[in-house]
């Protein structure tokens, strides 16, 4: 379950709430989200990829990158690109939310935006592109469920945080750009149903 709710965190769409305190010194910052996702990981080689697409009450979010590191033919490495994508509009998401057993996502054409480094992990720079993405889920094994509820303060700082939610492992397949993603490079894949919230107070700040 933390595994899941990690890449969610990462990429979900979420409502920031810039709430004007009763000390014009304080800051409230609210995150909220309720909906379902699906999300995985695959390593093909030295690329990474990760897609994550989610249906909340705010809307629907593809959210995913790639990142691709470059070696030279001593193994040294020799800098990295980077694709990015993140859009609430041009793709299509079905999602089984009532036994998690089946998920899909696609979309063409979707913006994006590649970031070449090098070396020393220093941007070159970066430009826009366009790519397509698309990837299916099949649910397995049992469905978890789990609630938690997480306080922590310090001074001038407090954090309440609220997760509930439902989740199956699965495996996944699918396509970023010009890479097919098989089950074979697999790291992780789950579908769920999650409801997450979180206020952070700066006080003072």
């Amino acid at each position: 379950m933390k595994r899941a709710l990690i890449g969610l965190c990462m990429v979900v769409s979420v409502t920031a709430v810039f709430a004007g305190p009763a000390s014009a010194a304080n800051q409230t910052i609210t995150f909220n989200f309720h909906g379902t996702f699906a999300e995985a990981a695959w390593f093909t080689d030295s690329v990474f990829t990760y897609i994550n697409v989610s249906r909340a009450t705010q809307g629907q979010e593809l959210s995913a990158f790639q990142n691709t590191n470059n070696f030279d033919k001593r193994g040294n490495f020799t800098g990295r690109t980077q694709t990015i994508v993140d859009v609430t509009s041009g793709f299509s998401f079905a999602i089984d939310s009532g036994k998690l057993s089946s998920a899909s996502t696609s979309g063409s054409s979707l913006p994006a935006t590649t970031c070449s480094y090098d070396a020393n992990r220093n941007l070159i720079g970066c430009e826009n592109t366009t790519i397509d993405v698309n990837a299916t889920w099949t649910g397995e094994g049992p469905i978890e469920r789990g609630t938690s509820n997480e306080h922590f303060q310090s001074d001038g700082f407090k954090v309440t945080e609220h997760f509930n939610g439902t989740l199956r492992n699965a495996t996944a397949s699918g396509s970023f750009g010009g890479l097919t993603l098989t089950t074979g490079d697999l790291e992780f894949a789950d579908l769920g149903i999650t409801t997450r919230g979180s206020t952070d107070i700066c006080m003072g700040c």
